[in-house]
């Protein structure tokens, strides 16, 4: 559904409206499990995070899920990421066929020195609302795309923050998100959480100022 094409006014319009719809419909249980992620009813009504409730076309089987809406920068809904609020698998959906998008893509034209590509939306989320630096989500390594690094080019520092979590292969996901990222944009660095630490778990344990201070400080 909505592919590589450009979605058509009619299309737009119905994800607009979705998004405002599951937005006034966010449940109790999906606030309580995002203010448990350090994000408030009031931050996730700026960020228009919602409940699926009378899912649209694409999006049913999501019922009861987090809608996590995806803008442009000109305030275009372009498309949804789900999130489950049980401890099942898979943690994350999407419609198929779904173009890949840069959540919070706004923050990239912040007038700053500076600001924090995570991995994944809610990370994103707490790292600017919560510690005032702009930053942007990518919910994995196969959803960057080489396109977006020139959205980047007039910031003196991107800081690429990747979840450190070895799997039991051994592999470690957030590490190669990392690197893939910081192999492609210029003045980056990465941002080396303790073990098995996403940027949320670390706001959590250690505060504001300190995960601020992992990018610099606050703005």
């Amino acid at each position: 559904m909505w592919g590589s094409k450009m979605l058509s006014q009619g299309q737009a319009k119905l994800l607009e409206e979705a998004a405002h719809h599951y937005a006034q419909e966010i449940s109790p249980e999906a606030l309580q499990y995002l203010e448990g992620r350090g994000i408030s009813e009031e931050i996730a009504a700026r960020y228009r995070l919602g409940s699926i409730t009378d899912p649209i076309e694409g999006h049913q089987g999501y019922e009861g899920w987090i809608s996590i809406p995806y803008f442009t920068a000109l305030d275009i809904c372009v498309g949804f990421k789900f999130r489950r609020l049980d401890d099942g698998k898979p943690k994350y959906g999407a419609p198929v066929g779904q173009k890949s998008h840069l959540f919070n893509v706004i923050a990239t034209m912040s007038n700053t020195s500076k600001v924090v590509v995570c991995e994944g939306e809610f990370d994103a989320i707490v790292m600017e609302a919560n510690c005032q630096v702009p930053a942007v989500g990518v919910p994995g390594v196969a959803a960057w795309k080489p396109y977006y690094s020139k959205l980047f080019n007039g910031f003196d520092t991107v800081y690429v923050v990747g979840d450190n979590d070895v799997k039991e292969d051994g592999t470690n996901p957030g590490a190669e998100f990392s690197r893939r990222v910081v192999g492609e944009l210029i003045n980056s660095q990465i941002v080396q959480l303790p073990p098995g630490m996403d940027i949320t778990d670390f706001y959590l344990v250690n505060g504001q100022e300190a995960t601020a201070n992992l990018v610099g400080g606050v703005k």
